[in-house]
């Protein structure tokens, strides 16, 4: 089984994703960083890893609900 294949014209877009994510979770909420994203790159099928683009922790329901809206909005799955 193979990961599906990443959107490039979402990729050519991560910092302005990554800002607009800052702006709704500030602070050490978004981690765009190679180094930090590692941990993230699996889940319990370590078989298949991927990093990810960019890792969002909102602390709150309200921060949850508008990082959803906000990629349903702009086309971040």
């Amino acid at each position: 089984m193979k990961m599906p294949k990443a959107d490039q014209a979402v990729l050519a877009r991560r910092a302005e994703i990554v800002a607009a994510l800052r702006a709704i979770v500030p602070g050490e909420g978004v981690i765009d960083d190679s180094d930090a994203l590692r941990p993230y790159e699996s889940d319990a099928l370590t078989a298949y890893r991927q990093p990810p683009m960019v890792v969002v922790l909102p602390d709150t329901v309200e921060q949850l609900a508008a990082v959803l809206r906000w990629c349903q909005a702009n086309g971040v799955k």
